[in-house]
Order: structure tokens, then sequence, then C-alpha cells
């Protein structure tokens, strides 16, 4: 007789990709199971034993848990109180480095001569993910990363994307990939694989979510259930802490819903319009043509979207037809302006992260940490983040994110949950 209350088969690759063999979909379930089991099972920096964490993989029904997606916007947070309400200068600030983009959304822009948007690209593939496919398929990797970014990278070696011993660089099993290669970590050259940013790891929200089933009490014994305390006293923020911090008070425990990933789960283009004069006169602005808006990795229907191009289709040209549309020709009809920056797409966008939660009892409250920064896990190598730290740019310090920044914002307020 079947059971009737399964536990859940495999974790699936991030949207349910189909990059992987079979064998290789067996690894990464292994792998993304083994992340969530050393959360449970290891206490780092003081960190409680987690008692309300589970691995799907591992419980009975996991089939007949109830879903919640934890949203927030995708446009970088820390950003726009740096730039203190000034739209322009916030959207300028966005666009000039993929270091300040800590949302688990990135994008990179490709302009024209007369630096017209011609294309931009976001991403929330993570680094795990991609360091993954090119281990074990390297050419399907490869192929991936070329097809993604067409036309730009047809005639680039496929050894700028990999480190290579310099006295054997034609040995491609000596070769091992590195996410922050040239043509992956700039906003500029209009080439974007995933995520590079260092808080942007599937490591950090995983990391966030199960630390974030603790319960914490103040030294008096109350339960702390105040946003900003429980930032003091657990090392994490909100939206994705502190929404699972209420779940868990009620006693419910959790676990990433399947499949594990960070996703864009909505993008509103509904004021969007095309503008074939260019003078923004709304009588003259048209539909948005198809194939403007297109999702190129996951799944947006089911609020799995991962890559998502913005690009005006060739042969749309303007009302005279002596030129070819762009992207600076869409026009925002909310805030009457037309788009001049890759980041006035992100204020549209709304990022999410899944969960399963299963209910009981709440565990007992732990203290707060003495050290209320633990380090989250990250696929980059250390000198990698050294190296993104040591590039100086014209940003405010107070812009940029360290690695576990996801568990210092304050301002956001309550997140919404949206039920899938």
């Amino acid at each position: 007789m079947a059971d009737l209350y399964p536990k859940l088969k495999a974790f699936s690759p991030p949207g349910n990709l189909v990059d992987l063999s079979d064998a290789n979909r067996a690894r990464w379930s292994e792998a993304v199971s083994s992340w969530i089991n050393n959360e449970i099972t290891e206490t780092i920096s003081g960190q409680a034993q987690l008692k309300q964490f589970f691995d799907g993989t591992m419980v009975d029904g996991y089939y007949t848990l109830q879903g919640v997606t934890i949203t927030w916007h995708g446009f970088p947070l820390k950003i726009g109180e740096a730039a203190a309400g000034n739209d322009e200068k916030r959207w300028m600030m966005a666009d000039y480095s993929r270091d300040g983009q800590d949302e688990y959304l990135e994008w990179a822009l490709l302009r024209d001569r007369a630096n017209n948007i011609l294309r931009v690209t976001f991403t929330c593939e993570s680094p795990e993910y991609w360091d993954f496919m090119a281990g074990y398929q390297m050419d399907t990797a490869i192929r991936n990363i070329r097809s993604l970014n067409a036309p730009l990278l047809d005639s680039v070696s496929d050894i700028a994307f990999f480190n290579v011993d310099p006295s054997e660089p034609n040995n491609r099993s000596g070769w091992s990939y590195r996410g922050n290669n040239f043509y992956n970590v700039s906003t500029i050259l209009g080439t974007i694989t995933h995520l590079v940013q260092p808080a942007n790891t599937l490591g950090a929200a995983i990391n966030t979510v199960a630390q974030a089933t603790v319960l914490r009490k103040s030294e008096d014994g109350r339960a702390v259930t105040d946003p900003d305390l429980l930032i003091d006293c657990s090392g994490y923020g909100d939206p994705i802490g502190w929404s699972i911090n209420q779940r868990a008070l009620q006693g419910d425990a959790v676990s990433l819903a399947d499949p594990v990933g960070l996703y864009i789960v909505k993008f509103d283009t509904d004021n969007f319009r095309l503008d074939p004069i260019g003078d923004g006169d709304e009588a003259s602005l048209v539909d948005i043509p198809a194939g403007t808006f297109v999702w190129q990795r996951g799944d947006i229907a089911n609020e799995r979207g991962l890559r998502l191009r913005v690009q005006i289709p060739d042969s749309v040209r303007s009302l005279d037809g002596q030129r070819q549309l762009t992207v600076s020709d869409i026009y925002d009809t909310r805030l009457k302006r037309h788009i001049r920056y890759g980041a006035q797409f992100a204020d549209y966008i709304i990022m999410g992260v899944s969960v399963v939660i299963n209910p009981g009892e709440p565990a007992p409250a732990e203290f707060g940490l003495d050290d209320a920064n633990p380090t989250f896990p990250s696929s980059l190598p250390s000198s990698v983040i050294s190296s993104v730290r040591s590039n100086p740019t014209s940003l405010p310090s107070s812009v940029y994110s360290t690695p576990g920044s996801h568990g210092f914002r304050t301002t956001r307020g309550h997140p919404e949950e949206w039920e899938p």
C-alpha cells in the first residue's frame, strides 16, 4: 500500500530547471539536504540548536504541509535610504555597482553610444547552483552562459569563466568555475549569469530561515517579538527572519519549500507603455510589444522567476520609421518619465522565498546572541569577497553590504505573506 503521507522525495533544482542530468539532480538534492541539516545539527557562533527547523526529505507528510511565501521589494533598501527620497540619485546609485544590489536581485545593462538602454537583465540565481553545475556539467554551464548572454559572449573563450592553472591552461579537468569572472561582475557590460554580491547567496537565505526559528527571550524572560530587538539578539532582520520567527512563535516548525531558491515572484508591468515619438505625450503611447519582457529562466507562472530580460524586439521602430526603439523609449505612466536606469524596473519587482510549515508546539525560548552577527555560509571564496571589498567606488560606505547584511534592516516594516 502506498504511503499516504510521504516525505519529500528529493529537492529539485531552483525553479525546476532542467539543466542537470538525473544523477546530478540527485547530487543537488543531497547538497541542499546537507546545507539544511548542517543548520539543524551544528551550533555556529553560539547559535542555538534548532528544534523548529526541518528537512522535508526526512519528515512524513511533506506534501500536505501549508506553503507560505515571504516577500520583499527588489530595489536595494540601503540605497533608497542613502538617496533620501531622490529617485534620480537612487536609480543611478543602484545601477552603478552590483555590490550595492543586495536584495537577492542583481542586474546589468547594455547601452548604445547615445546612452540609450538596449537591454537590461535581472537575475536572482544563486552562485551555489552555478558552482555546482559548472563542477559537474561544465559544458552545460558554458552553453548556458553563452546562450543567456547572446550574442555578447559568442567570441569569448571558455577559459574566461574559469580559474585555470597557468602551467596547464588546456587541461580542462583542472579548471574551476570563477563566479566573479569579468563578464559577471559589472552592471555596464550587459552580461550577467548569477548573483555575485557577497550577501546574495542561497546559504545566507537558508541560514536566515533556519536561525529565525529560534525563539528569543529578554533577560527578564519575556518573549522578544519586536523586529528591531530580534535583529539585535538574533543576527537577522526582516522580512525573512521576522516573518519566520512569527510562525515559530505560534509553534510552527519551518523548512524551505521545494524547489529551494530565491525568486522573483512578481513583476508589475501595468504602468509601462512604449513611446514611439519620444516626447512623453501620453496620447501617443502604445502597448509594450510582445517579446519585450522575456523570462529566460525559472517559472514565473508559479512565482519562481529566476531571470528576466527587458529588450525591445528588433524592427520595432519609431513612428516616423527612422530609428529602432529601445528600452529607453519605455514610459512609466505612474512617474511620468522614460526609463533611463535599469533600477527603475527593480521598483516593480517583488522577491520571495517559500517555506512550508508544520504545526506544533513552540520550543523553549533562548537568550539573545552575544555576537549578533553570525557568518553566513557562502560559496564565494574569501579571496573573492576580499577582492570585491577592496575595489573603491563612489557610493557611500553605508550602502554596501557585507556577508550577513540581510540581517540588519530595520526600516522595511512588516512584510507581506503570499499564500501560494
